[in-house]
C-alpha cells in the first residue's frame, strides 16, 4: 500500500499529514485484527460448532468492517483532495491512479469481509434454530455424573443459551415491527396475489436476508421497523429489504440511515418500492465510480427532492449529474442544491 499513495498528502481535522501518517493507526488495528482472526479460524477448522469461537469471529469481523470501512473514508477524502492536487500538478496522473487503486483494493477487502460475517451469520443463525432443543437436552443429562456433566453436558447448555439468547433478540425485534404496524400475530396481508399471515410472513423474510447478508436476522427484522416506521405495508416492505440491505452494505452505512435514505428519496421522487432495486444500483454505480459516496448521493438527492421528477433521464440522468458535481468537489447538499438551480 505505502507504494501506492507514497506522496501523497491530505488534510483532516484542518491538519495536514501524509496519507501512510494518517492510516497508520488504523491500518494497525486492521493488522491486529486480522491476526486474531487467523488464529480463531484455525480454531474453528478443529470446532466449527463452537459457540465462543463463532461469536469471537463475528465480534472481530464487525471491527475489521468498521475499521476498514474507516480506512476507505479517509482515502475517499484523500482523493477528493487529489483531484484538485492533480489540477494543479501537485502530484502526477500515476499517483492519482495508484491512489483510487488503493482505494478499490480497500472496497474489495471490505466485501470479503462482508462476505465472511455473512457466512458466520448464517452458521450462528443455525445455532439458534436448534438452540432451545440443545437447551433442553443439556438439562435433562445434568445428573448423569460428574465427567458426563463436564465434558457433555456443560458445553450443549452453553451452546443452547447462546443460541437462544439469539432467537430472544431477533423475537424481541420482530415485537417491535409488530407494535409498529399495529397488527395482531394473527393479522393478514396480500403479498403477490396471495393472502398470508403477515407476521411469519415477515419473520422468514428477516430470517432468509440474515442467512443470505452480511446483517444478522435481528438487523433485518430492525430494518423492516424502519420500513414499518415509514408506512410501508407488507408487500412494499419484502420488496424494499433486500434492497435496503444491498444499499448498507454497499455504502457501508448503517441500516436507520438506508432504511431513510431509501424511503425518503422515493417519496420525494414519486417512485414505486417496486423501483427502488433500478435507484439503489443507480447510485452504488455512480458511487464507485466518481468521486463521491452513497450517503452523499442521498443527501443530494433528498435535497434536491421533487424538483427531481422534472429530469427527463429520470434517476439515472440524477445520479450522473451528481457524479459529475461530485467530480468537481461540489457534493452532498450542496450538489442537491445546484441541481435545483440548474433544473429550476
Amino acid at each position: 500500500m505505502a507504494n501506492r499513495i507514497a506522496g501523497i498528502t491530505v488534510e483532516i481535522g484542518g491538519d495536514t499529514t501524509k496519507l501512510s501518517s494518517a492510516l497508520k493507526n488504523v491500518n494497525s488495528e486492521i493488522k491486529s485484527t486480522q491476526t486474531q482472526l487467523k488464529d480463531v479460524e484455525k480454531l474453528l477448522k478443529l470446532d466449527p460448532s463452537n459457540t465462543e469461537l463463532l461469536t469471537q469471529k463475528q465480534k472481530l469481523l464487525t471491527t475489521a468492517i468498521s475499521d476498514t470501512k474507516e480506512k476507505l473514508t479517509t482515502l475517499k477524502t484523500a482523493a477528493e483532495q487529489a483531484n484538485e492536487q492533480l489540477q494543479k500538478g501537485e502530484i502526477t496522473q500515476e499517483q492519482y491512479d495508484a491512489l483510487q487503486r488503493e482505494i478499490i483494493a480497500t472496497e474489495q477487502e471490505l466485501e470479503k469481509l462482508a462476505d465472511q460475517a455473512a457466512e458466520s451469520n448464517a452458521a450462528l443463525q443455525k445455532l439458534s434454530e436448534v438452540g432451545t432443543t440443545l437447551q433442553d437436552v443439556g438439562s435433562k443429562i445434568t445428573g448423569v455424573g460428574t465427567e458426563l456433566t463436564t465434558k457433555v453436558t456443560a458445553p450443549i447448555v452453553a451452546l443452547g443459551t447462546a443460541a437462544v439468547a439469539t432467537a430472544a433478540n431477533f423475537e424481541s425485534s420482530m415485537s417491535q415491527v409488530q407494535a409498529t404496524m399495529g397488527i395482531t400475530k394473527d393479522s393478514t396481508s396480500e403479498l403477490n396475489g396471495e393472502v398470508v399471515n403477515t407476521m411469519d410472513t415477515l419473520s422468514a423474510l428477516a430470517k432468509k436476508m440474515g442467512s443470505e447478508t452480511a446483517f444478522s436476522a435481528s438487523e433485518c427484522a430492525d430494518a423492516l421497523n424502519y420500513l414499518a416506521l415509514a408506512g410501508y405495508d407488507t408487500q412494499e416492505m419484502c420488496d424494499t429489504l433486500p434492497v435496503v440491505l444491498n444499499l448498507a452494505a454497499a455504502g457501508s452505512i448503517d441500516l436507520a440511515s438506508a432504511s431513510d435514505m431509501v424511503t425518503d428519496a422515493m417519496s420525494a421522487l414519486g417512485m414505486d418500492a417496486s423501483e427502488a432495486t433500478v435507484m439503489v444500483d443507480q447510485m452504488a454505480k455512480t458511487a464507485s465510480t466518481t468521486n463521491t459516496s452513497v450517503a452523499q448521493l442521498g443527501e443530494g438527492i433528498l435535497k434536491i427532492g421533487a424538483t427531481a421528477k422534472s429530469i427527463k433521464g429520470g434517476t439515472a440522468e440524477l445520479n450522473t449529474a451528481l457524479g459529475i458535481l461530485a467530480n468537481n468537489g461540489i457534493k452532498g447538499v450542496e450538489g442537491g442544491t445546484h441541481l435545483i438551480l440548474i433544473f429550476s
